[in-house]
């Protein structure tokens, strides 16, 4: 089957890492499985052997007619691009767990539609670009911690389980893969105005290198910055990369009755 670069295929093809990967997701009979771009079915394979009906969306055409062929009514195959569907119409207030080789370029968009969705997914076991990895289970003070960071963190518990090099992949790909864990968090803060919130970080990270006093000035306020930054509970001379999310929300708190519009 030949590979297509402008979908990102690199197919693993190492049964023991793709076992490990099946194995991480900890499957029961009963679970509701996604996978997301089956390929040829090389982890599909080792989803099966757990006795589910994966459903499996792909969106290689060229693909379709060989997944039918091999596996018919052992899986339900979604010819549909994943970003593009309506995902309430596959959750069905189901309860979902997600096993994938995600292709790299659909990560960040992938991730964020799961976000979206995040109170209808048990796990998700995923492989992904190792940088990409790093960034969604950095944490304060590291390079790699950002808006990702915080943003995956806030819904997730989120953990790197094992690296993956080039060379297990057929094409190999020109960078390390990672596999990471996400399980819902159950203990996530309530936060009111969510969209504020979120407005108050990436603004925080906007210039990376400045301080939150150079950022922060950007929002409109009822009164002068100069008294924000004194009656400030978190140090103005901070940079954003240094705030934890109960630093950010404290900075939330503090900021929220001050900001216009």
């Amino acid at each position: 089957m030949k590979h297509k670069k402008s979908l990102g295929q690199h197919f693993l093809k190492d049964q023991i890492i793709l076992d490990e990967i099946a194995e991480s997701a900890n499957i029961n009979q009963d679970d509701c499985v996604w996978e997301i771009g089956p390929g040829t079915g090389y982890l599909t394979d080792h989803l099966i052997k757990r006795n589910i009906k994966p459903l499996c969306f792909e969106v290689d055409k060229d693909l379709w007619p060989y997944l039918r062929e091999k596996y018919k009514t052992n899986i339900d195959l979604i010819e549909k691009d994943i970003l593009k569907v309506n995902w309430k119409e596959y959750l069905q207030d189901k309860q979902v767990k997600i096993v994938a080789n995600l292709p790299y370029q659909i990560t960040s968009p992938f991730l964020f539609k799961v976000i979206d969705h995040y109170s209808s997914f048990d796990l998700l076991v995923v492989m992904i670009q190792k940088e990409v990895a790093k960034r969604i289970c950095s944490l304060p003070d590291k390079k790699d911690y950002g808006i990702l960071s915080l943003k995956i963190q806030y819904y997730y518990n989120a953990e790197i389980l094992f690296n993956v090099g080039p060379e297990k992949f057929d094409p190999p790909p020109k960078v390390d893969s990672s596999v990471i864990r996400l399980t819902p968090r159950k203990n996530k803060p309530e936060i009111e105005d969510l969209k504020l919130f979120w407005r108050i970080v990436e603004t925080a990270f906007r210039t990376r290198r400045k301080m939150l006093r150079n950022n922060l000035r950007s929002f409109k306020y009822s009164i002068e910055f100069s008294e924000i930054d004194k009656k400030s509970p978190i140090d103005f001379n901070r940079r954003g990369e240094t705030l934890s999310e109960a630093d950010f929300i404290c900075l939330y708190d503090f900021l929220r009755p001050f900001i216009v519009g």
